[in-house]
């Protein structure tokens, strides 16, 4: 006969098992289904619409296009609507315009937010208060100018000396791509995030002999990775949904983006509205994964900020 001996209760285990979980206050609840419910309205608000694209898209030729669920639907329309077009064409100058706009603007904001928050300029204070002006300034107020200096930059484009008899940048990925290689709102981000990070950090490494640009490249940057990837996504959605400046700069079908090339499903009569959707959407994939693989990076910077 096997017989057991009881040992005493340990006070942390006895302590752990009768612990209770605190109640939530009546007004702490409250507070939380009102936000529950403000947070549902604001994503209906992004799903609905979502929601009708995705319907129209759907909708064979011939149908009404109003958002109701169609008898039959059409997945073929996607097919359609890449073959219709020069659609891996748009989406190559589309590609190559926002990446290159990235790699120039994530180098460029990182750079300067480092100097404007860790090294010694004078009027740097200066500086950061003209690049917080430049954030209220809307960008259709500089297209004229913007437009006047891609017409006359010399020597280029047929251009002269003096930046005349030519075309200039008009009509090229390059004249497509500077206007997204700096950015206002970057700089200032990442300034922001740089003048977080502690001075010991770089006076420690200048006493052991690191240069400047290893300071920079080798500390505090591999800090700043959840800025850095805030300024590409913002940055690469810039590129890739900005219409307005590709319709005033090309001129060409061949250089057209993306955006510039969907209006080939504007007819003179009617519209594609089905295919256009379903172009839309496929439009809309790039951003969407470029969003979701940043992800990790702002769970790791708040997560890197709760543990400090």
């Amino acid at each position: 006969m096997r017989t057991t001996i009881e040992q005493p209760p340990n006070s942390l285990t006895a302590g752990r098992s009768t612990a209770i979980a605190p109640r939530r206050s009546p007004r702490a609840t409250r507070n939380r289904r009102i936000f529950t419910a403000i947070g549902l309205v604001i994503c209906a608000l992004y799903v609905v619409p979502m929601g009708f694209v995705l319907l129209v898209s759907l909708t064979p030729d011939g149908m009404a296009t109003d958002g109701s669920i169609p008898s039959a639907l059409a997945p073929g329309n996607y097919l359609r609507a890449i073959a219709s077009t020069d659609f891996l064409l748009y989406l190559s100058n589309s590609l190559l315009i926002s990446v290159v706009s990235v790699v120039a603007q994530v180098v460029l904001s990182t750079s300067a937010g480092y100097a404007l928050a860790k090294l010694p300029l004078p009027g740097k204070n200066w500086i950061l208060l003209l690049i917080v002006a430049l954030l209220v300034i809307p960008p259709e107020v500089v297209l004229v100018p913007l437009f006047l200096i891609m017409l006359h930059v010399p020597l280029v484009g047929g251009n002269g000396l003096l930046g005349t008899g030519g075309n200039g940048l008009l009509d090229s990925y390059t004249g497509m791509i500077i206007p997204h290689v700096v950015g206002a709102l970057g700089i200032f981000l990442m300034r922001q995030f740089y003048a977080g990070l502690p001075d010991e950090l770089g006076d420690s490494a200048r006493v052991d002999g690191a240069s400047e640009v290893r300071i920079f490249a080798r500390i505090y940057t591999p800090l700043t990775i959840p800025a850095v990837a805030v300024v590409a996504v913002l940055a690469f959605q810039a590129a890739w949904n900005d219409f307005l400046w590709p319709l005033i700069l090309i001129r060409s079908d061949s250089m057209q983006p993306l955006q510039l090339g969907l209006t080939v499903f504007y007819q003179e009569n009617s519209t594609q509205w089905n295919l256009l959707m379903a172009a839309v959407l496929m439009m809309s994939i790039p951003v969407l994964a470029i969003f979701l693989f940043s992800q990790r990076y702002f769970r790791a910077g708040i997560t890197a900020g709760a543990v400090k």
